[in-house]
Parts: C-alpha cells; structure tokens; sequence
C-alpha cells in the first residue's frame, strides 16, 4: 500500500473519530459456553483494506516494544496474530490469551514516562508474547500505561483501546483516560465497540434493557432502543443483546458460526457522515472467529473484488516453530490453509 493512502485514510478515520457520537471500526464479542470452550469474534470496519497479513512470531523471537525506540525482548510465548498496516491488531498466543485492538477516539495516554518503553501502537503484541492468562496481564500493566508512538509518514496519533481473553473466559476491557489505564476486569465484560468511554456502553445497556422486558418474552418486535445505525453505542446494544441469546451450541464449528451471526457487519457503502461536503463511509473489511481452546480460526475476508473464506489451525502454525507472513487478501483461499500458511515461511 502506497504511504500517502494509508495517511489519507487515518487522517480522514481518526479526524471523523474527533466525535464519540461517528462510527469508526469493529465490534468484539466473547462467548464462554458450557461443554463447547469459549470463543472471540471481532470485526475489522475501516474506511479502506488495511492490507492484513497472518503473522506467526515463535516463542523465544526478539522484537522491540516500541515502534521508533529500540528496546529488544524475547517473548515467552510464540503469538499468531493478523495485522492492519503491519502492527498485529487481533492475536493469540501459545496459552490461548487472546487480545483485540480497536480503534477508540477518546484515548489519553497522558505524558510520556521515560522509564516506559512499550508503545501503544505495538502493545498489544508485546501483552500476547508476554503474558498467560487474562489475570497476570492486567496485574502487569496496572501502573504502567504504555507511551505514544507514531507510525513513520503519519502526522497523527492511533487512538486504541483492548480487549482480552482466555480461554476459562475470563475478559477485560482496557482503556487510557488522563494517563491512566482503566481496566473492566470479569466474565461479564463480553461486547466491546469504539467510543464513548467503557463506562457509557454500560449504562447504555442498563438503560436500553429496561425497555427489552423479560428474556423469555422478547422476540422480532422487541425494540432495542438503539438511535441510530452503524455507530459505536448501537452496535454494541446490538451485540449485546443478540449474543445473550444464544443457546448452547452442539459443537465448535457449530459455536463459531452461532457467535459469527451476532457480530454486526457495517455494509458497503453505508453512509457515515459528511466531510467536507462529502459523504464519507466505512464498512467491514473481514470478521475472525477463533475457539480459544482448539485455536481453530475461522476469517471471512470482503473488500474490492476479494471474497474469501478460510479457516487455520493457530496451534499446528505455532508448533511449526516458523516466522511466518502470510498474505490474505487473497480469492483463492478456501478451506483449511493451514499447511499452505506453514509452508509459506521460508
């Protein structure tokens, strides 16, 4: 991808992310069964194809924790993620944490601590090599926000907030707000969008199911009090609440589709918002499904003339011991690629 691309879609995404009220990419979404594991699915919604890749980092491989400041470390855990750009947006490592990075305008990260070396654009790599489990890694990073970085040929900052998980389905959502991460730490923590603040999502929800009525009761007509469409808040009522619907699901292929359907996909086309007397949109470039315990992956890619759907095995890839890069944007994929994705590392 051109350089001057990639700046015009973040300068034009991260300035219609000035507004919490504007929609700007992905929805998350978390289901711990009762015989069939637990499973994550997200979405990634942008305003044109990030370019992703699968990459597979081993155990033991070095890298830095930040973009521009060298500081070299050797992660405990090998890590199979997908990329936007290049920097891992959505990741699993070789205990089953999982982690999600999605866009959130109201990040603060507040001043650079000199002593803090990991930056937030890479941090959600640097957590996944890291950490084992959901508990440890919101114990480690509790006093220690991670510290600004630009990506170079980018005048502005990435605005983040994570999601992680693992596979006892313990959650947590973290955010930065005036130099200080707020975590919600709890199985409960199951749907996570964009802006507003964590803490307006769920009032929103304690709001809007008053409205729903009993379980039992609500069907097709129940109005979900959402006020929009495709925005961050309504979104995530959607998922919400479709995904306390779900029953138990008869198998894993059969919990990764259940979970896929709740996950609500932006359209094609759908208008966001106008800019500079344009109208300007966004919509959802592929969904991953991923069962925590199995590492079975499943990704719909839809962007331009590519249309794909694939799936892979996340732990036979780490195993293989293999750096790998491995392009997706692909339309000849199809099926189980998991040995095409081994292969692929020279």
């Amino acid at each position: 991808m051109k350089s001057n691309s990639l700046t015009v879609a973040l300068i034009t995404a991260l300035s219609l992310g000035s507004m919490s009220s504007v929609a700007n990419a992905c929805t998350r979404v978390l289901w711990q069964t009762q015989d069939q594991g637990t499973f994550v699915a997200r979405t990634m919604d942008w305003s044109e194809s990030t370019q992703p890749t699968l990459v597979n980092f081993p155990q033991g491989s070095e890298y830095s924790t930040h973009l521009s400041q060298l500081n070299n470390v050797n992660a405990k855990y090998a890590v199979t993620g997908i990329t936007a750009y290049g920097i891992v947006m959505d990741g699993i490592n070789s205990q089953g944490l999982s982690g999600n990075v999605l866009y959130d305008a109201e990040m603060d990260l507040g001043k650079s601590d000199p002593q803090q070396k990991a930056g937030a654009i890479t941090y959600l790599r640097h957590l996944l090599s890291q950490y084992k489990d959901v508990n440890e890694l919101v114990a480690a990073i509790k006093d220690t926000p991670p510290i600004e970085e630009l990506i170079k040929g980018i005048p502005v900052r990435i605005a983040l907030h994570i999601s992680v998980q693992d596979p006892t389905g313990d959650s947590a959502i973290i955010e930065w707000r005036d130099g200080k991460p707020q975590i919600w730490h709890g199985r409960q923590y199951t749907v996570m969008t964009n802006q507003p603040g964590y803490a307006q999502h769920l009032a929103n929800i304690q709001r809007s199911a008053r409205g729903w009525g009993e379980q039992d009761a609500q069907w097709s007509q129940t109005n979900l009090g959402t006020g929009g469409n495709t925005n961050p808040e309504d979104r995530f009522v959607h998922a919400t609440y479709f995904s306390k619907h779900l029953k138990q699901p008869t198998s894993i292929i059969n919990g990764i589709l259940k979970l896929d359907s709740t996950v609500f996909r932006i359209p094609h086309d759908a208008p966001n918002r106008p800019v500079n007397g344009k109208m300007a949109g966004y919509a959802t470039e592929y969904t991953i499904n991923t069962h925590l315990q199995s590492g079975q992956t499943f990704i719909r890619y839809q962007w331009g003339n590519i249309y794909a759907q694939f799936n892979y095995d996340v732990k036979a890839i780490q195993q293989s011991q293999k750096l790998i890069k491995f392009n997706i944007v692909n339309n000849e994929l199809a099926g189980d690629i998991t040995q095409n994705i081994i292969a692929s590392s020279k």
